[in-house]
């Protein structure tokens, strides 16, 4: 099992001002599922994907990535697991302005310590891979809001990661743009990659083969999407 979650909770605040975010979660993904975690304002989903991808920790049960308590782990472990285990792509990109897109994708793998011209090999892969073999050398005021969410996608792969995590990555393109991203997803984890994406869109949703719908800190359903 690649993600399992036991008895989670998330408690935010204290005495009248106490609210649970998160109210006793349990939730198994496989490695290779393409995940959709919906919910309106406030249910949870958010508070889910942060604990998913190391960025907080519950306040009490457990929650096991690889079969490693994730809970359990110190600052420093966890930082190692979000960047060679986990890839980020979020709604406003979260790019850096000066670099080029072969040096927002290299970055993961310069704080992994993998030498220069590897990278560099590798950046130059995985964005031809997403379509932008023509824009390496590109800014990111240079380029599209498609074009810099593939770029944030080909980061996002570049420690080969165990999971890709997606927190609205439609949700500043226009429709044909956000279209596209999701083909690059599909096709991704048709190549084995697991994805989990948070969406408030049905319509991205429905790209996905499975959806969890949150409300008000707790599961409501959990279903397989029809091919």
């Amino acid at each position: 099992m690649l993600l399992e979650i036991r008895n989670l909770n998330k408690i935010y605040g204290y005495g009248e001002s106490r609210v649970a975010a998160l109210d006793d979660i349990n939730l198994d993904i496989q490695a290779g599922e393409f995940v959709a975690i919906m919910g309106p304002s406030g249910s949870g989903k958010s508070t889910l994907m942060n604990i998913i991808g190391c960025l907080d920790r519950p306040t009490t049960g457990s929650y096991r990535l690889e079969g490693r308590d994730v809970g359990k782990m110190k600052e420093n472990s966890l930082a190692r697991i979000r960047n060679r285990k986990i890839g980020f792509v979020f709604q406003t990109f979260n790019l850096l302005p000066r670099a080029t897109a072969i040096g927002n994708v290299e970055l993961p793998m310069v704080y992994s310590g993998v030498p220069a011209r590897r990278r560099r090999d590798m950046a130059r892969k995985l964005l031809t891979e997403v379509g932008l073999g023509n824009r390496l050398l590109h800014r990111p005021n240079q380029m599209s809001g498609g074009q810099r969410q593939r770029v944030a996608i080909a980061r996002a792969l570049s420690n080969t990661p165990a999971v890709i995590l997606a927190d609205e990555p439609t949700g500043n393109l226009d429709s044909q743009s956000g279209e596209e991203i999701m083909g690059i997803f599909k096709r991704l984890n048709n190549e084995g990659v697991t994805v989990i994406l948070v969406t408030h869109d049905a319509e991205v949703a429905g790209h996905t083969r499975r959806v969890i719908r949150l409300k008000d800190g707790k599961i409501v359903a959990d279903e397989q999407v029809k091919a």
